[in-house]
C-alpha cells in the first residue's frame, strides 16, 4: 500500500512540474509572437519588456499565491469540511451508543428470563464424549543419554519419568 502512495505522490509532483514546465514555455514562446497579448486589467504585458521591479513584483505575487494555495486551502479544506463531518460522526455514533444501552436496560429482564430458560431447558449431557490425550509415550532406553538413577534415590527432574 505505501508504494501505491509513493507511485501517486510521484505521478502528482510529475504533473504539476509538466504544468509548471508548459505555463512557463506558454509564456515565453508565445509572448513575443505578434498577434498574441496577454493583458492584466486592460494593460497589455509585454514579458521581454518587464523591468527588474516588475518582475519581483511578478515574483512575489507567486510566491503568496504558491504559499496560499499549499497552506490556506487545505486548511479550509480540512477545517471547514473535515471537522464538521467528523463531529457528525461522533454525534451519530454518541447517538447509536445510547439507543443500544436503553434498548439493554428496556430489555434486560426479557434477556434473564430466556437466560433461565435457556439453562432449564438446555440438554446436560454434551453431545460427543471429551477426547482424552494420548499418553506420551516414553522414547526406549538406549535412545536417552542420561544415566539411570541408582536404586533408592528419587529421579532428577530432568529425567523422564517411566511410571504409568
Amino acid at each position: 500500500m505505501k508504494t501505491l502512495f509513493k507511485a501517486f505522490f510521484l505521478v502528482g509532483f510529475a504533473l504539476v512540474a509538466l504544468a509548471v514546465l508548459l505555463g512557463w514555455g506558454a509564456i515565453h514562446v508565445l509572448g513575443d509572437v505578434p498577434g498574441v497579448h496577454l493583458q492584466v486589467n486592460g494593460d497589455e504585458v509585454i514579458w521581454s519588456g518587464l523591468d527588474l521591479f516588475d518582475a519581483l513584483g511578478a515574483g512575489l505575487g507567486l510566491v503568496i499565491t504558491l504559499g496560499v494555495m499549499c497552506l490556506v486551502v487545505p486548511l479550509v479544506l480540512l477545517l471547514g469540511l473535515g471537522l464538521p463531518l467528523l463531529i457528525l460522526g461522533a454525534l451519530a455514533l454518541a447517538g447509536i451508543a445510547a439507543l443500544l444501552g436503553v434498548g439493554a436496560l428496556v430489555g434486560s429482564p426479557l434477556i434473564v428470563i430466556g437466560l433461565i430458560v435457556w439453562l432449564l431447558v438446555r440438554d446436560k449431557k454434551p453431545r460427543h464424549p471429551p477426547v482424552t490425550p494420548m499418553p506420551a509415550q516414553a522414547p526406549p532406553a538406549s535412545a536417552t543419554s542420561i544415566a539411570p538413577t541408582p536404586p533408592g534415590m528419587p529421579p532428577s527432574p530432568n529425567e523422564p519419568s517411566f511410571h504409568a
